[in-house]
C-alpha cells in the first residue's frame, strides 16, 4: 500500500554510512521491524556517490545536502573553512531562503547554525567547534556532548565527576528525559559489572540525542528536519567481520557474540527511532526519508598498530616553540587533526613546525591529507611500529619521549568496515509512487537535494541534477 500526504513536510532520518547488505541482514533477523513496515508502504533502492578519492562522511553527506560531489563542493575535512563551497549551499539554506521551517539535528557540515525565524532549532554536529546551537537549551546540551566526544574521540575513557554534574544538570532542568537518564545510567553499570560494555558505550548518545529531537520535533513541527546518527555506523566498522564471517578468510576463529550482537543492537536503537517517527509522520501528515550518504564493506587492515593521540595540545605546541594563544586544535576523527592559526604567518609558521616531527629513520609523524582551506590545516598522524614500542620521535633530529609532546599511545578495535560508495535510500509518502512508476533501482546521491527541492515545489539551480 502507497501511503500518500497532502502536505509538503519530510523528516531525514540520516542513517551513517548503512549498506543494502546490513538492512537485509536485519530485516531477517527481526522480519516484523519498524524497517520492514516502513519499505512494505514506501520503497528501497539503492544509491552511490559519485565522490572521488578516500571516501568520508564529512564529504558524502555535504553531496547529499548541496547536490554536486566533491570535486564541485570541495569539502574534504572536518572543520574545513566552508566560505569558499558557499557557491552550492546546503539544502536547508534555500528551505530557509523560502520561509520554509527547517529543524536540523546533528547534520555533518551543518556548523555555524543558523539564527532565523524559519528555524525551529539547530543543532550542529558533534565535531562543531563550540557549543552554539538553537535554542538555548540545545546549547547547554552541546556542550556537554562536545565534551563526551572530546574525551572519548578514539576510546572509551573513564567518565569525569565534571561530566556526570554536568549530565544531572541536564536531566533536573529537562533537557534530558527520565527515559534517556535511566537508559544512561543502566550503561554505566554495565560497564561497572564488565568493562567490555565500555565499547556500547557510544550508543547512549544516539538515544539521548533522538528523545532530545523528538521533543523539539513534536513542539515545534518544522516542515523540513533532519536528524543525523553514526552509532550503526560505529559498530561496524570495529564488529563488521563478526557479523559477516564469510567476509574474510579467519573466520573460524571468529566466535564473538558480544561484537557481532553490537552490531544488531546498534540497529535496534535505529530501528525504534524510525518506529516513533513513523508514528509521528503519519500522525502529522509527512514523508519520511531514510538515507546513508555511502555504505561500508569488509576491508582487511592487516596487522594493527597502535596509534599516536594528542593528549595535551599545549604541550606539543611548547616543544614546537609555537604561541599556544595563536592557535587551536578542533574537533576532528582520529587519527586526522584539525589546526586553527589566527592569522596567515601563523600558520605557515605551524605548518612547517609540524614537518619537523619525524621517527628516527626521518619519515612525518603528521602527514597532510589535503591542502589547507583558509586558516584551516588537516593533518593525519601516521601509524609506526617503532613509535609505539620506543615511544620516542624526533624534532629536528633532537630526540623526545612522546609524553614530553603531549602525545600518548592507544590502542583500539581493529577496524573490520570501511566506506564504499553505495548507500541505502527508503522512504515513505509522495515520492513512492515515483520511484516505482519510473522503476528506478539506484540513484547517484547528488539526486536527493534536488528532488528535496521538487518536493516542496522549490525551482532547482542549474548546476544540480534533476530531481528524481
Amino acid at each position: 500500500m502507497i501511503r500518500k500526504t497532502n502536505n509538503k513536510k519530510l523528516i531525514i532520518y540520516e542513517l551513517n554510512e548503512v549498506p543494502r547488505k546490513l538492512i537485509e541482514y536485519y530485516l531477517k533477523y527481526k522480519p516484523n521491524c519498524n524497517i520492514k513496515k516502513i519499505i512494505n508502504q514506501g520503497f528501497f533502492i539503492d544509491t552511490f556517490t559519485l565522490d572521488e578519492g578516500e571516501l568520508h562522511p564529512w564529504s558524502t553527506w555535504p553531496t547529499v545536502h548541496r547536490g554536486v560531489p566533491n570535486k564541485f563542493h570541495n569539502i574534504k575535512f572536518i572543520n574545513q573553512d566552508l566560505k569558499k563551497s558557499q557557491t552550492y549551499k546546503p539544502i536547508w539554506e534555500f528551505l530557509i531562503e523560502k520561509k520554509i521551517s527547517v529543524g536540523i539535528f546533528g547534520s555533518l557540515q551543518s556548523y555555524p547554525p543558523i539564527k532565523n525565524n524559519n528555524v525551529k532549532f539547530f543543532l550542529p554536529d558533534t565535531f562543531a567547534p563550540n557549543e552554539l546551537a538553537f535554542p538555548k537549551k540545545l546549547m547547554d546540551f552541546q556542550k556537554f556532548n562536545l565534551d563526551l566526544v572530546k574525551n572519548n574521540k578514539a576510546i572509551s575513557t573513564s567518565i569525569t565527576k565534571k561530566q556526570i554534574v554536568n549530565f544531572l544538570t541536564l536531566f533536573f532542568n529537562n533537557t534530558i528525559s527520565k527515559k534517556s537518564f535511566i537508559i544512561s545510567t543502566l550503561q554505566i553499570l554495565k560497564e561497572l559489572l564488565k568493562p567490555i560494555y565500555k565499547k556500547r558505550r557510544s550508543m547512549v548518545q544516539p538515544v539521548i540525542s533522538f528523545d532530545l529531537y523528538l521533543k523539539y520535533l513534536k513542539n515545534t513541527k518544522p516542515e523540513f528536519s533532519t536528524f543525523f546518527t553514526n552509532h550503526v555506523a560505529g559498530m561496524m566498522h570495529r564488529y563488521w567481520k563478526y557479523l559477516f564471517p564469510n567476509d574474510n578468510e579467519s573466520r573460524n576463529s571468529i566466535h564473538s557474540k558480544f561484537h557481532s550482537k553490537s552490531i544488531l543492537k546498534a540497529m535496534d536503537i535505529a530501528d525504534f527511532q524510525l518506529g516513533e517517527l513513523s508514528k509521528f509522520t503519519k500522525a502529522n501528515n509527512y514523508d519520511l526519508w531514510i538515507i546513508s550518504s555511502m555504505g561500508q564493506d569488509y576491508v582487511d587492515r592487516g596487522n594493527y598498530i597502535p596509534e599516536l593521540l594528542i593528549k595535551d595540545f599545549n604541550s606539543l605546541l611548547k616543544v614546537l616553540n609555537l604561541n599556544k594563544d595563536k592557535y587551536s586544535l578542533l574537533p576532528a576523527m582520529q587519527p586526522d587533526i584539525c589546526l586553527s592559526s589566527n592569522d596567515l604567518p601563523s600558520f605557515n609558521i605551524l605548518r612547517d613546525r609540524f614537518k619537523n616531527i619525524t621517527d628516527s629513520n626521518g619519515n612525518l609523524v603528521f602527514k597532510e591529507r589535503y591542502k589547507p582551506v583558509g586558516l584551516r590545516l588537516n593533518l593525519s598522524i601516521i601509524r609506526s611500529s617503532e613509535i609505539s614500542q620506543k615511544k620516542v620521535v624526533f624534532v629536528k633530529k633532537r630526540k623526545f619521549n612522546i609524553k614530553d609532546l603531549g602525545l600518548e599511545i592507544i590502542r583500539r578495535d581493529v577496524g573490520t568496515g570501511y566506506h564504499i560508495p553505495k548507500g541505502v535510500f527508503i522512504g515513505d509518502g509522495n515520492l513512492t509512487e515515483k520511484v516505482y512508476k519510473k522503476n528506478i533501482q539506484n540513484i547517484d546521491t547528488c539526486k536527493i537535494a534536488p528532488t528535496i527541492l521538487n518536493h516542496f515545489n522549490l525551482s532547482i539551480p542549474n548546476y544540480m541534477q534533476k530531481n528524481i
